[in-house]
């Protein structure tokens, strides 16, 4: 297929994937010390914070302006080397359906939080209310999906209620020590503050430890050097209060890994693009001779669409004339319609091949399909989706951790009870064919408790409170046959 934009041959390309996919842009940070000395080695902070602006920030850019579809050949400055020709600019919005695709496939369900202890499920209930935490588990989950990590911040706000909040994971990372456990030391935010005269960026930095949050400024001539900007805040956790999900153990996003083949099918939409564009403005080859000294007559065969050759006459020796040959023709590149659809119909089956996720438009997905059916089909994205869950169960257990230790240090969770026997329930969102489902239940009596089988039902939300109601309307028509057999019993008597 003939390269019309050279887009893959750019040095500013190359030099754009290298800045962005460093070996350390995704490093995860430690410390050999402890907390208090590493919240006392202000100059450490300041190094970390300035390698994580320099090295981490533009990788986790360019994955969010993927995934708002700013796309590199997009944004870039650079454009085609003929100044004359079509320069079409085109996004495929690849990362947003990926990301989208699967995180609403994982969390498009909320997480069902079991206990048997009615305190900690009334307690568990008022924090999820409070807080609309299954909002906000699928907004973590967005940005694992595209970032790889996210960052949940808990607090205790003034109104004396624990809140739950999400963290710009462009702007916090955790320090761990460099134990085997990886215990969280320090937690840091930050985010520019003010552009000052100078155009010198100032930043606002929060450094959260396990007993209190410091607060300083931070600005580029000084080196990014820490200057308080307010008294520390204690807090009563007894923990860093900013925990890390993980999408993967190599923290990559979901669609990290296709992005060069997405700049790829780009360029290969942008060179069929720019090639149409500039067939219209092809090259017109004239083999003859045409009188261009008057614009009148130029004019008027444009206007006609049609073009006035004459021939060249030659003369012999002998007096005999003779016209030369004459022709007119565009003069374009030409075009491998097949090949280059053949060869974007590959990139686009490798993107959603390495990512897991099924092409909408094949029509291997038309029609109607059951929920069973297409498990079959999401076989490999029911594997990723498994090691996502397994790491967000390990973020939710820390959650709720915290949370635990703030409750009984206000005496609203007995110190016998605690949250770590919770269990997490993961509901894939699929299609589902409500008769299916009942059927199935249905064929689960005498095997399982009747709760067990209401929480399998997808209509259900709440199974124990169904199972109250179901029990309260059986009560209900038992008192209303024993009342028909009274006053049936009464009138007989009379």
């Amino acid at each position: 297929m003939a390269t019309v934009n050279n887009f893959e041959r750019d040095t500013e390309y190359k030099n754009h994937r290298n800045k962005v996919f460093r070996r350390d842009a995704n490093e995860v940070y430690t410390y050999d010390g402890t907390s208090e000395e590493l919240q006392q080695d202000t100059d450490r902070l300041s190094e970390f914070i300035r390698h994580h602006l320099a090295v981490q920030r533009p990788r986790l850019d360019m994955l969010n302006d993927y995934y708002e579809g700013l796309n590199f050949n997009l944004t870039r400055s650079q454009r085609r080397r003929e100044n004359h020709m079509a320069d079409n600019r085109v996004s495929h919005d690849y990362a947003s359906y990926i990301t989208d695709f699967i995180n609403g496939y994982f969390l498009g369900n909320p997480i069902q939080i079991g206990t048997q202890d009615e305190k900690i499920s009334e307690e568990l209930d008022h924090l999820t209310d409070l807080n609309d935490l299954d909002s906000h588990n699928r907004s973590i989950g967005l940005d694992l999906s595209i970032f790889g990590r996210a960052y949940e911040y808990i607090i205790r706000n003034q109104d004396d209620e624990i809140r739950v909040y999400k963290s710009d994971a462009r702007n916090t990372f955790v320090i761990y020590d460099t134990s085997i456990e990886e215990n969280s030391l320090v937690a840091i935010r930050y985010w520019l503050a003010e552009t000052n005269e100078q155009q010198d960026d100032i930043y606002n930095v929060d450094v959260i430890t396990p007993d209190a949050t410091y607060f300083y400024k931070a600005n580029v001539t000084t080196n990014l050097k820490l200057i308080e900007r307010k008294p520390a805040e204690r807090h009563m956790f007894g923990r860093v209060t900013i925990t890390e999900f993980r999408n993967n153990e190599k923290r990559r996003g979901d669609f990290e890994r296709v992005v060069p083949l997405i700049d790829l099918y780009d360029n290969a939409q942008v060179d069929t693009a720019n090639y149409m564009s500039d067939l219209n403005d092809a090259m017109l080859l004239v083999k003859g001779n045409v009188d261009l000294s008057d614009t009148n007559v130029v004019k008027l065969q444009k206007e006609a669409n049609m073009l006035h050759l004459e021939p060249t006459e030659y003369q012999s020796d002998d007096g005999k004339v003779t016209e030369g040959s004459v022709d007119a023709e565009y003069i374009y590149k030409e075009y491998d319609v097949q090949g280059s659809e053949a060869y974007k119909d590959r990139i686009n089956a490798n993107i959603h091949l390495f990512t897991n996720t099924p092409d909408m438009s094949d029509e291997n997905f038309s029609g109607q399909k059951s929920g069973e059916a297409m498990k079959y089909k999401l076989f490999g994205l029911e594997q990723r989706t498994a090691i996502k869950e397994g790491l967000f169960k390990k973020g939710l257990r820390r959650r709720y951790k915290l949370i635990e230790e703030m409750l009984k240090l206000n005496n609203e969770l007995e110190r016998n009870k605690t949250l770590r026997n919770v269990t997490y329930t993961f509901n894939r969102n699929l299609p589902k064919s409500l008769s299916e489902n009942i059927k199935a239940v249905s064929q689960l009596s005498g095997i399982v408790s009747d709760e067990t089988k209401l929480s399998l039902l997808t209509f259900v939300e709440d199974p124990k409170a169904e199972l109250e109601r179901i029990q309260q309307e059986e009560a209900d028509e038992l008192e209303r046959a024993d009342n028909r057999e009274y006053n049936f019993t009464s009138q007989t008597e009379e």
